[in-house]
């Protein structure tokens, strides 16, 4: 009797790993396969990014670059939040546009740099 329900844990723990490696199969498909913004600099998103470990504040501030949904114009223009999508050098103002093309904002090295969050990358 206890071998029988030992063979059931077994095989039921053999078919949840199938499962599982069913559905992160599937999911590496669809990410692979998805339109992602700036999809080059994050190309395993199972693994912890560069900067995990940095204060919440600048996570989430990193993360709205990299994923473009920070609080540009354009963004703010489609929620009705500002007049314009428009940045003050007459650009349409997007979350790239802020840290690849504004003056006042460039930042050398660009997006990618920025994404490894070293020391270089973080301090003005």
């Amino acid at each position: 009797m206890f071998t029988e329900g030992l063979f059931q844990v077994i095989a039921y723990s053999a078919s949840l790993h199938d499962i599982c490696r069913h559905n992160y199969t599937q999911w590496r498909e669809d990410w692979s396969s998805a339109f992602v913004v700036n999809h080059t600099i994050v190309t395993d998103p199972t693994i912890r990014q560069p900067g995990f470990d940095l204060p919440r504040h600048t996570w989430s501030l990193m993360n709205r670059f990299r994923t473009g949904q920070g609080p540009c114009h354009a963004n703010l223009y489609k929620l009705g939040l500002t007049q314009s999508p428009s940045c003050d050098c007459g650009q349409r103002q997007t979350m790239n546009h802020i840290i690849d093309a504004w003056p006042l904002t460039e930042f050398e090295g660009g997006l990618n740099l920025l994404h490894e969050a070293d020391d270089l990358s973080l301090c003005p």
